[in-house]
């Protein structure tokens, strides 16, 4: 804008007006209204939106946003520019409601100042001052001066009025206290007190609460000024919120995962392209104090210097397939001295970033106990084929016999003395078959406990 000029007028200049919602024009607009505008009266009746057509380009977000505010909060009290005629004038707007009984807005009445030779005259804008204001009150962060001795808010700008919720008249009403929690104050009391006379931006996030109470996270920088004569620091906030949140919910999920990594019982570990080792959960360390006797130090070489042996170059050649691109799994007898021998499942897998591989990943399970479950069903499955080739079989045979001697047996003649060979065979086959049935029921007893109490089945008779 060339050759703007700021328009001259009264201090006192005011202009009362009133508004009805519901029909959506004015009730009453004193002439005062029509002059700050430089519109006539017809226009202003005809066009009720016609002043937001003036506001000042950098202003207008900021009026209207407070303007919509203000249907919330029953009032609003705010300071703006108008552009007309290539003339820049500086206004207060103030404004109230008429509510119904059922607290519904029904009317709004205002008074409109134009404070432009009160503005010029309270801060004797020189042009550069007059660039500093407009950056200081456009800035698109929250900007406040505040005084050292007091913590008193003496200046804000239309970002910090936007982002924290309060007025102008609420901010200058409070301090610089009031917008953190309680338990943050004693150390903001502390950074006041080193505020010096020079840019200071200590990279440390604060949290700040806005009118609403809800908390935000915050970067500030400042510096150390006289305004009014007071000794003051001009402050610009950062709102780092989002990237706070965004790390707080890694480290969490990081947490979470190292808590569930850690109570896992195989032990999982990683190494670099050179063999150092970059991660190892709980399970590994314990294997690596308990075989080494000395805890594990990250960035060390996985190659032990307490175990270096022919074992060193097995496993270099299990990383070194790994690190060229293979994952594969191996079982070996793990058997160090002052261990329990047994066997080990470790896979290997390689750790790609960018299709680069830049490590390998391992996990190793103590099969142990699966080995020896599958050797107890390989042995059960042999016992259960024992019994049933004894109920196939030798019972059977037996009982085939029975049968075959009950048919010859002269039942018209119970005194044939056929008859009594005919019993002291079925008698013999009774015995023959009462102790198979015993044998049988012994070793389906047996068989049983072996599999209540995990005997060793070579230990069954």
């Amino acid at each position: 804008m060339n050759n703007v000029t700021y328009a001259p007028s009264s201090i006192t200049a005011e202009a009362i007006w009133s508004f009805d919602l519901a029909a959506s024009r004015f009730n009453y607009v004193s002439p005062q209204l029509a002059d700050i505008f430089e519109v006539s009266i017809t226009t202003i009746q005809t066009n009720p939106v016609f002043w937001t057509e003036l506001i000042h380009p950098d202003d207008y977000k900021y009026v209207l946003a407070e303007t919509r505010r203000s249907y919330l909060s029953k009032q609003l009290d705010i300071e703006y520019r108008i552009f007309i005629n290539n003339k820049i004038k500086w206004v207060k707007d103030r404004r109230s409601f008429l509510l119904s009984l059922e607290g519904r807005p029904l009317a709004m009445s205002g008074i409109l100042s134009d404070i432009t030779a009160l503005k010029l005259t309270e801060t004797k804008l020189t042009e550069s001052e007059l660039a500093s204001r407009y950056l200081f009150l456009n800035n698109p962060n929250p900007l406040w001066i505040y005084e050292i001795s007091s913590l008193k808010f003496l200046e804000v700008n239309h970002a910090a009025l936007s982002v924290y919720g309060f007025t102008r008249d609420e901010f200058l009403a409070m301090t610089i206290a009031d917008i953190r929690p309680e338990e943050d104050v004693e150390e903001l009391l502390k950074s006041v007190r080193a505020v010096e006379d020079k840019y200071s931006n200590p990279q440390r996030v604060w949290r700040h609460r806005k009118k609403n109470r809800e908390i935000i996270y915050v970067n500030v920088s400042g510096h150390g000024i006289k305004y009014k004569g007071k000794d003051c620091e001009i402050v610009i906030a950062h709102d780092v919120t989002e990237q706070v949140k965004s790390k707080q919910e890694i480290l969490l999920a990081k947490e979470n995962l190292d808590a569930l990594i850690n109570n896992i019982e195989d032990a999982i570990w990683s190494v670099d392209a050179n063999y150092r080792v970059l991660s190892a959960n709980n399970s590994f360390k314990t294997a690596v104090l308990t075989m080494i006797g000395r805890d594990l130090i990250i960035g060390e070489s996985i190659y032990f210097p307490e175990l270096q042996g022919k074992d060193a170059d097995v496993w270099k050649n299990h990383y070194d397939k790994a690190l060229k691109g293979e994952a594969f799994q191996i079982i070996e007898l793990i058997n160090y001295p002052d261990l329990e021998p047994y066997c080990a499942e470790t896979k290997f897998r390689p750790i790609k970033i960018n299709n680069q591989i830049v490590g390998v990943a391992c996990t190793s399970r103590n099969i142990q106990e699966r080995l020896e479950t599958q050797k107890r069903i390989i042995e059960q499955n042999s016992k259960l084929l024992e019994l049933i080739s004894i109920v196939s079989h030798e019972i059977r045979g037996p009982i085939a016999s029975i049968m075959g001697l009950t048919n010859i047996f002269n039942d018209k003649d119970y005194n044939d003395p056929f008859n009594a060979e005919v019993i002291k065979l079925v008698q013999s086959l009774t015995t023959e078959l009462d102790t198979l049935l015993f044998t049988l029921i012994d070793k389906t007893y047996n068989l049983q406990q072996s599999n209540q109490l995990n005997t060793p089945l070579d230990k069954v008779d």
